[in-house]
């Protein structure tokens, strides 16, 4: 994967040794969301992939992991609206008004976890034939267990919002692969 400083995220860390002057270390994060779409017969119809934008409570959620107290439950939500993805406000949420029914799901049993390398975390949901037959345009990474629609701002660490309309039909399975990569100092 090519990385691209438009779609890089960059945290920077200072830490302090006393000297009064602090080391600056620049972070960076990039994601990738991968959504597979498969008729009954197990056939790829349509591959969507795009990068996403953690959301400001994403960044305080990885700022978090550092001291063990985010506690997130992860799960994914599917959304219709084509609101391009924002660190906040309306484009970094599902919201109630575009929230496809029967999308929130669980992550897979071995997910998240460590990918190809101990720098690469990967998140994955599949969905089922029958499971959020919709329309989907965005997919978020949200610490909402319910299914009542939305996972506000604040329960939502990731947006991805997709190129084309992905239109899963109730024989089809779709698989969404979330990768993300801290690419360090």
């Amino acid at each position: 994967m090519s990385v691209n400083d438009r779609f890089a995220l960059r945290d920077s860390v200072e830490v302090s040794q006393g000297f009064g002057r602090p080391l600056a270390s620049k972070m960076k994060m990039v994601g990738h969301v991968v959504a597979e779409l498969r008729g009954p017969d197990g056939q790829l119809k349509q591959r969507e992939s795009v990068h996403n934008l953690v959301t400001d409570v994403g960044d305080q959620y990885h700022a978090s992991l550092a001291y063990g107290t985010a506690g997130w439950t992860y799960r994914m939500k599917t959304g219709s609206a084509s609101t391009a993805a924002a660190k906040n406000g309306a484009g970094s949420f599902v919201a109630v008004a575009d929230y496809n029914s029967g999308s929130a799901h669980a992550m897979a049993a071995t997910y998240p976890k460590v990918g190809a390398s101990a720098n690469i975390c990967q998140w994955q949901v599949l969905w089922a034939a029958g499971e959020n037959t919709n329309t989907i345009r965005r997919v978020g990474i949200v610490d909402n267990a319910t299914d009542a629609g939305e996972a506000d701002a604040s329960n939502t660490m990731s947006m991805a919002v997709f190129g084309a309309d992905i239109t899963k039909g109730a024989s089809d399975t779709l698989t969404v692969t979330w990768t993300v990569t801290f690419l360090g100092a």
